[in-house]
């Protein structure tokens, strides 16, 4: 989905309802002006996504099969698939497993153009964008363990070779607000170069590949505050 060229950004969106799938093909086109190459399914199918080639996967999670099919999906996908799913009230533990997979957006069902057009966004840069709701189901299933199995900024640490600096932490809960290395940067009054050198730091320090499994590892162990 590169603004710059114009190149039309390729959806599938899976939904069970007909009248589900024009209405999210139609906030989705809103959300891009038209730049949507778009494509349908009935159900999430990692065969379809493979062959279809999409950029992103929106799906409308309207039952409990289809939020664990979700959670099938994104434990197969290719690395570098967008995801986005469309949730009411999704349980705790779920939140965290789609996380925890590489999802990018979760977002209400009925999230408008702008809503929707901010988690494609996030999608195709690799960032993680969560309702507001789904941030206090994560925070009240955080605040149901018991003391001793909850998690802290100290037992994060201890689970890593090597601890985040103070600046690699600002660097990390501001990627997970969704900012770029240029705001990061204009946010700590640092050059771009030494944002890019805090974010390799920070990817080989919690052992992972991407901006999106680094915010969804800090969210899990604590090191990102929700």
């Amino acid at each position: 989905m590169d603004k710059r060229s114009g190149t039309p950004a390729r959806i599938l969106i899976v939904s069970s309802s007909v009248a589900r799938r024009a209405s999210l093909s139609e906030s989705a086109s809103s959300a891009l002006h038209l730049r949507a190459q778009i494509t349908f399914d009935s159900r999430i199918s990692l065969e379809r996504f493979s062959t279809s080639h999409p950029d992103i996967l929106v799906a409308d999670l309207d039952t409990p099969a289809s939020a664990a099919a979700m959670i099938h999906f994104l434990e197969q996908a290719p690395s570098g698939a967008g995801s986005v799913a469309l949730i009411d009230e999704p349980e705790a533990e779920w939140v965290r497993t789609a996380l925890s997979s590489g999802i990018n957006a979760i977002i209400a069902r009925e999230a408008g153009p702008e809503e929707l057009q901010l988690a494609l966004q996030a999608a195709d840069a690799g960032f993680v964008l969560l309702h507001p709701t789904s941030v206090h189901v994560l925070a009240l299933g955080s605040a149901v363990h018991e003391p001793n199995e909850a998690i802290t900024n100290d037992d994060a640490a201890d689970e890593f070779p090597e601890a985040l600096t103070a600046r690699e932490d600002q660097v990390l809960r501001l990627m997970s607000i969704g900012l770029g290395n240029k705001e990061i940067a204009a946010r700590l009054a640092i050059s771009d170069h030494t944002v890019k050198f805090h974010i390799s730091s920070i990817l080989g320090k919690l052992n992972v590949s991407s901006r999106t499994e680094a915010v969804s590892l800090g969210i899990r162990k604590g090191l990102i505050p929700i």
